[in-house]
């Protein structure tokens, strides 16, 4: 797959049009009719129109390949074309931080880390007058269109944009490391994804080894991902950790605090009994948000999670809930911690049993995945899209998410109409959709069936070998 990214990203940029095979369902008021076709290179065209000047900006969290996208653009940009990038995400290009990006700069940033180039933020356009500054400000820059590299958010803010900017383009560039971001078959993964599942991987299974060695401690580690546990369950069936849960498997088996405690404790015994005092217990940071009683401490009540220690005559794990959101509405889920709360639980169980458990040591893996040196399935694929999303605004599309078809043999570039990618929520507000682990995932039923095996398994020779690229559903 690798290597079919690689012949794409060098060959001569592509004209796209319409598939004549494919129309996709817009169910969104505004659309222009009920279907759109998939866009894809036509065979020998290239653009051909006059000189054109493009913006770029860099919104919500950072993820592995950013930059590569801006190399990606940078090595195709034709004689006469120019693109300006905007410093600080939305909230920048709203206060007009722009500088120009020489493509000259492209060998620099070629495979490395981070968003730094160009900052970024999580500002919202929400409001007519942020459409009427946006606009603004790329006229004044005498800008034809904007690319657009964010998640489901920051996509939403561009399939807007398109409707509001008239002939100003927008092309949005899929990026999150959360996994959430798929439209399947034509996206199935964002990038910066496979980086941070590679290197979240790398990190377990270092401990995994440690604790064999040493047969001591329970390593209780939160990996990323708020509202979807791909990235855990991603290195789940990578490394085999003893003892794993998802924030989707919770809601689906309707467990409270307890029941996930007692899951622990189980897996905690039984391989004590088997002479392992030792262990790796995995979750995704959105699992605060799936039970009850740390959903409640997230919105002010103590109260259930209090009782749970209670009952045990333990003394209350009392930390300071995050506070606010950003302007997407989001809680900084990160900053609870989780991981420490249910180390205290199972002291709290040890107390009640009155029994020996394992010393635990609660891990954060979070924030150093979103900038990691890009894996080379991340680098090349943020490039193709770069390449992608510039080809589709010469092509004199807007309101279209630049993507890979990893499923057609050979890969393909092509461009989904963002008005199929929107759903209504339950407050009445259309936008993207988040795509979370289904129970009906093949993954996810895979990993439901192992699980249990992998309890009583540790570390061997050869070791794990790492996924070269992520799957395709």
């Amino acid at each position: 797959m690798i290597a079919d990214i690689y012949r794409w990203n060098t060959a001569p940029l592509s004209y796209f049009g319409p598939d004549p095979n494919s129309r996709i369902q817009t169910p969104a008021p505004g659309s222009v009719s009920d279907t759109a076709p998939l866009l894809v290179p036509t065979q020998g065209n290239t653009p051909s129109v006059g000189p054109k000047r493009w913006g770029i900006v860099f919104s919500g969290g950072p993820a592995p390949g950013g930059h590569d996208v801006l190399v990606g653009i940078c090595q195709h940009l034709r004689p006469g074309d120019a693109l300006v990038g905007f410093c600080g995400g939305f909230g920048g290009l709203l206060a007009g931080h722009a500088k120009p990006i020489d493509p000259s700069v492209a060998p620099m940033l070629a495979g490395t880390a981070g968003f730094d180039y160009l900052g970024t933020d999580r500002t919202k356009i929400a409001t007519p007058q942020h459409m009427n500054t946006v606009q603004e400000r790329l006229v004044a820059l005498g800008l034809d269109g904007l690319l657009v590299v964010g998640g489901d958010d920051s996509n939403t803010n561009a399939i807007h944009l398109s409707r509001a900017l008239g002939t100003i383009q927008v092309i949005g560039i899929p990026k999150t490391i959360d996994g959430d971001l798929q439209f399947p078959p034509y996206l199935t993964t964002s990038f910066g994804f496979h980086t941070a599942i590679h290197h979240y991987a790398e990190r377990v299974l270092e401990l995994a080894i440690d604790a064999k060695a040493t047969q001591k401690y329970l390593h209780m580690v939160k990996l990323m991902g708020r509202n979807a546990s791909h990235v855990t369950l991603a290195v789940a069936q990578q490394v085999q950790p003893h003892m794993c849960l998802l924030s989707e498997e919770i809601t689906d088996l309707g467990w409270g605090f307890a029941d996930v405690i007692a899951y622990f404790w189980d897996g905690i015994q039984r391989r004590m009994a088997a002479n392992k005092p030792y262990g790796m217990c995995l979750f995704p940071e959105g699992i605060a948000d799936a039970i009850p009683e740390l959903r409640a401490y997230l919105n002010g009540d103590t109260t259930p999670l209090a009782a749970y220690f209670e009952a045990r005559d333990y003394p209350f794990y009392a930390v300071a809930a995050p506070t606010g959101t950003d302007d997407h509405g989001n809680q900084s889920l990160s900053l609870l911690p989780v991981e420490s709360i249910f180390a205290a639980a199972i002291d709290a169980e040890s107390h009640h049993h009155a029994c020996a458990t394992m010393v635990c040591i609660p891990h954060f893996f979070g924030y150093e995945g979103r900038s990691s040196v890009p894996t080379e399935f991340d680098q090349q694929y943020a490039q193709l899209l770069g390449k992608t999303a510039y080809g589709l605004a010469l092509s004199g599309h807007t309101g279209v998410l630049a993507s890979v078809d990893r499923v057609t043999p050979g890969c393909r570039p092509c461009g989904i109409p963002l008005a199929a990618m929107l759903g209504c929520t339950a407050a009445n507000r259309w936008v993207i959709q988040k795509r979370l682990v289904e129970t009906t995932d093949t993954a996810y039923n895979q990993y439901r069936a192992q699980k249990n095996e992998w309890l009583m398994t540790d570390p061997e020779f050869p070791r794990p070998v790492l996924w070269t690229e992520p799957p395709i559903p």
